[in-house]
Formats: structure tokens, C-alpha cells, sequence
């Protein structure tokens, strides 16, 4: 019996982080109360508290879930790619798809609503630079590893290259759930690869 609770108790959380994320992401952090998560659920407001103390600590889970999801994501598709440059596409790839599979993640991970409004303006700033620290680390990794034998990694050029491709895919993934027909993840990816691939190929030979 103990061993059933405890499943049972893993399902309901991710019952109700799910609703959180869905609702976060439509109405933004203060437009979210904890009645509509438990509603939506369909469990009592006080059993929320009991898991997550807060609608603070809520939200906090939310980013953390979609943290752990994005990057588990992204990071499979690159690893599973069998050179650099294919890499980088499928990295961009299984970036956009996630977000598409998961229309409000995006809304949760960059929503501003709450800074300098709750108590977790400074904690859910700082998971939300978690997340972005974290992809710009994998594509970091993934510029050392293209570097042709000899080259000495400077890593103020592979962080400023790191940067300016994460800034680029946080305004694609804007751009695109801001029109009535985006292009699709493989489009996106495969233009921005190329633009970005000429520009490394540079790297590669300074």
C-alpha cells in the first residue's frame, strides 16, 4: 500500500503541474490563482499547498519541469547526431518541435509578469536563467567540439558565437507563436543552420 501512495501521489503532481503550465502559460503569472489550477484539476486548493507551499513554489516547479524537459530534449537529438553540423540542425530541430508540442512552455519560461511582483521574482528569474545558461552551455560545447585539431578554444569567441545563437532561436520562438502560420521546425532550423554554419566555418579558420 505505501509503494501505491506514493505512485498515486507522482501521478497527481504531474496532474496538476501539467494544468499549472497550460495555465501559466495562457494567463501569466498574475493572472494565474491557484483556484484555477485546483479547479482544472480537479483536486481541493489546499492539497496544492501541501505539495508545493505556495503558487510560488508552483510556478517554480513548472520552470524547473520544463527545464529538465526542454534540455533532456534538445540534448538527445544532438548527441544522437552523427557529426557537428548535423548537430546544430537537430539541436534547432528538437528546440522548435518542443516548443510546438508544448504551446504554453514558452509563455511560462519567459513570463515577466512576475518580476518585481511576488516573493518569486528573484528565485523564478533565476530558474528562468538556468534554463537559458544551460542551452547556451550545450551549444557552447558544441562549437568546442567542431574546432579542427590545434585550434586553441578562446572562449570569448565561443561564448559571444553561444550568445548570439541562443538570442536568435529566443526570437524565432517568439516570432512564431506570434504568427498564424509559422514555418515549421525543420524550415526554421534549417535556414538558421545555415546561416550560423557559414559563420563557424569562419571560426574554424581564424
Amino acid at each position: 500500500m505505501p509503494v501505491k501512495r506514493r505512485r498515486d501521489r507522482r501521478a497527481r503532481e504531474r496532474e496538476i503541474l501539467e494544468a499549472a503550465e497550460r495555465i501559466f502559460g495562457e494567463r501569466g503569472y498574475q493572472g494565474t490563482s491557484m483556484d484555477d489550477v485546483a479547479a482544472q484539476v480537479g483536486v481541493s486548493k489546499p492539497l496544492i499547498y501541501q505539495y508545493y507551499g505556495s503558487k510560488d513554489g508552483l510556478f517554480l516547479a513548472c520552470l524547473a519541469r520544463l527545464r529538465i524537459q526542454l534540455l533532456d530534449t534538445v540534448s538527445d537529438a544532438v548527441m544522437a547526431a552523427p557529426d557537428a553540423e548535423d548537430a546544430l540542425y537537430a539541436g534547432f530541430v528538437a528546440w522548435f518541435e518542443f516548443l510546438d508540442d508544448h504551446p504554453q512552455a514558452w509563455s511560462v519560461l519567459i513570463d515577466e509578469g512576475m518580476l518585481g511582483m511576488s516573493p518569486a521574482a528573484g528565485p523564478a528569474a533565476a530558474a528562468t536563467d538556468e534554463v537559458r545558461a544551460a542551452f547556451i552551455e550545450l551549444i557552447a560545447a558544441m562549437v568546442r567540439m567542431n574546432l579542427p585539431p590545434g585550434r586553441t578554444a578562446d572562449e570569448d569567441e565561443i561564448q559571444i558565437v553561444a550568445q548570439s545563437i541562443s538570442g536568435a532561436t529566443e526570437r524565432l520562438a517568439i516570432w512564431r507563436s506570434r504568427i498564424p502560420a509559422p514555418p515549421s521546425p525543420e524550415k526554421v532550423a534549417r535556414t538558421l543552420q545555415d546561416l550560423l554554419w557559414q559563420g563557424l566555418q569562419t571560426l574554424r579558420n581564424t
